[in-house]
């Protein structure tokens, strides 16, 4: 079974009802220095094996490369 890491960064981003958002990396490079931007949380792992969560938290992957380049 495969197994994947991957990282979200939880940030203040004026949207919504608390403003609070959440980024979501496949590596801790891009992670990093996305949450050292204008200080974001640090940061957290997320190690997951299921296909099912696998392909979920790549879509959320593919969503952050959206809004980072849009």
């Amino acid at each position: 079974m495969e197994k994947k890491t991957y990282y979200s960064v939880t940030y203040y981003s004026g949207r919504g009802n608390s403003g609070i958002s959440e980024m979501w990396f496949d590596n801790k490079k891009d992670a990093d220095n996305f949450a050292d931007h204008d200080y974001h949380d640090n940061p957290v792992a997320h190690h997951v094996s299921s296909p099912k969560t696998i392909k979920k938290y790549d879509g959320f992957v593919a969503m952050t490369a959206y809004e980072l380049t849009d």
